[in-house]
């Protein structure tokens, strides 16, 4: 299989599996937030979060694991991928330990000490920060088996158990609505239920299906070390993100109180679910990116880098702009009375995550090359500035929604950053860059922004509005945004889709 193919494959899996979720999700949230209320919804994100605080460190570990399990499986070699996962499994196990330890003991200081809640719903709060450390435990362990499946590429069970979380959040938003017991810790209760029971199910069929996934005790100081490299130069980037974004959630918390809590928490559903679009992209191309470069095919590297930034971009700003066209409309389908203030963090984190649509592919590249100091620093430093800045600007009566324009301004010099520091590693003129990247997406942001609004000088209605943003921003994509090739790449993937269902 091409690795067009391959790549389309997986994409292809995973974006069934986001509509799906996203399309389920966002009734989940509107059932939620209706059942709980504004002050316990405000509760749940600002506690729930600050317990995933203490593991900004897991993704790092996800990162690492599946890269060296990537560098195995490019070189089909079975030995060295069961030893990867063997390590991995322990050091794993041991950091779970810690962060419940860690967690339990400074979480609760902080929550009794300096968060803003009602104290008639204290008791409450704490039975969902046990809850959220507890399928924190869980999920740490699971994620050498997530790990596996990534590097296998095996993205439809991911689609799969995807689905059955979006049903069971579904199913518990519903049990929710039917009783009258506190439901706030009913729904953390059932939540890490869940999640349990998926990281089971993972570690059983991966046990089950792969040869490395044999569970044996197993040390090797130097595959350690070159593993904690890794995950260190990894963990100071999610330390960082994890700051800026759940350490912010407590400074709205102290500054605003839980109702901004609440708006910034379905700002923040809006965010992750149009957050998957990229992820779901760039989690398919990371395993051709790193098998490309593993085996020195250094000019396809380049391209798979510039290509898949420029498809990011246009898979972020299709539902990105969509979403800012008619955000009033869809909060209130959706959500029927939002919490006050909700569009405008709505509108802000859509602009933030079409910035940051440019540094998932530099940061594939960069893991790939297995360089990640000098970028580390560089990037981080830069991302770093986001949380101090906003710190500032509410104490001195900046709102609420003004961080997510500080991190925007941010991102666009991490960006550059980034660029300077992956051309010290492999060699392209920004011009190119410029060229295959640059100018493709501005030409994409003209003609669809132009387009969408002359839609809005013909109608009114705001289902037609929406129905016809949809439609001229997927013939100005398909047009403009994409080469003859990819064009061609596409019809004839629809042509055999089209076959198959005749």
């Amino acid at each position: 299989m091409s690795q067009n193919s391959q790549i389309a494959k997986n994409t292809l899996f995973l974006y069934i599996r986001m509509v799906l979720i996203m399309g389920v999700s966002l009734y989940t949230s509107r059932v939620i937030l209706a059942a709980l209320g504004e002050t316990d919804f405000g509760i749940y994100s600002v506690v729930g979060g600050m317990a995933l605080m203490f593991a900004f460190f897991s993704s790092s570990l996800s990162n690492a694991t599946q890269r060296f399990l990537n560098i195995a499986q490019g070189k089909n070699d079975r030995e060295e991928a069961n030893r990867v996962f063997a390590l991995s499994q322990t050091a794993f196990f041991l950091l779970s330990l810690c962060v419940l330890l860690f967690a339990e003991v400074i979480g609760l200081w902080f929550i009794y000490n300096k968060l803003v809640i009602p104290i008639e719903r204290l008791d409450a709060a704490l039975w969902v920060f046990h809850a959220t450390v507890i399928s924190l435990f869980f999920t740490i362990n699971g994620i050498v088996f997530n790990s596996v499946l990534v590097a296998r590429e095996n993205f439809r069970i991911y689609a799969y158990i995807g689905v059955f979380e979006a049903f069971a959040k579904l199913a518990i938003a519903v049990v929710l609505s039917l009783t009258d017991v506190d439901r706030l810790k009913l729904y953390a209760s059932l939540y890490v239920a869940m999640t349990v029971l998926v990281q089971i199910f993972y570690a059983g069929y991966c046990v089950r299906k792969y040869e490395e996934c044999r569970i044996r005790r197993y040390w090797n100081r130097k595959l350690f070390v070159e593993l904690s490299s890794f995950i260190g130069w990894n963990t100071l980037g999610t330390a960082v993100w994890t700051l800026n974004a759940q350490g912010i959630e407590v400074l709205i918390n102290i500054f605003f109180g839980l109702s901004v809590n609440a708006a910034r928490a379905i700002s923040s559903q809006v965010e992750g679910g149009l957050g998957q679009v990229n992820l779901g992209f760039i989690t398919a191309v990371k395993p051709q990116v790193v098998k490309t470069y593993a085996v020195q095919q250094y000019a396809e590297f380049k391209r798979l880098l510039f290509d898949s930034t420029r498809h990011s971009f246009i898979l972020m700003w299709f539902m990105g702009l969509l979403v800012i066209q008619n955000r009033d409309f869809i909060l209130k389908l959706w959500l029927v009375n939002p919490p006050q203030g909700t569009a405008d963090f709505v509108l802000w984190a859509v602009i933030a995550l079409l910035v940051n649509a440019f540094t998932f592919p530099i940061w594939n590249a960069i893991q790939a090359i297995g360089k990640l100091g000098r970028y580390s620093i560089v990037s981080n430093g830069i991302y770093l500035l986001v949380f101090p800045i906003s710190f500032i600007a509410f104490y001195l009566k900046a709102p609420a929604v003004a961080f997510l324009l500080i991190t925007s301004i941010i991102r666009v010099v991490q960006v550059l950053g980034g660029l300077l520091v992956l051309k010290r590693y492999l060699y392209f003129p920004l011009g190119e860059y410029v060229k295959s990247v640059l100018i493709p997406i501005f030409q994409i942001s003209l003609f669809s922004i132009g387009a969408c609004l002359l839609v809005r000088n013909v109608f009114s209605e705001p289902w037609l509005l929406m129905s016809f943003d949809l439609i001229v921003l997927a013939l100005v994509i398909a047009i403009v945004g994409l080469s003859k090739e990819e064009r061609i790449f596409l019809l004839s993937k629809l042509k055999i889709v089209k076959r198959r269902k005749l």
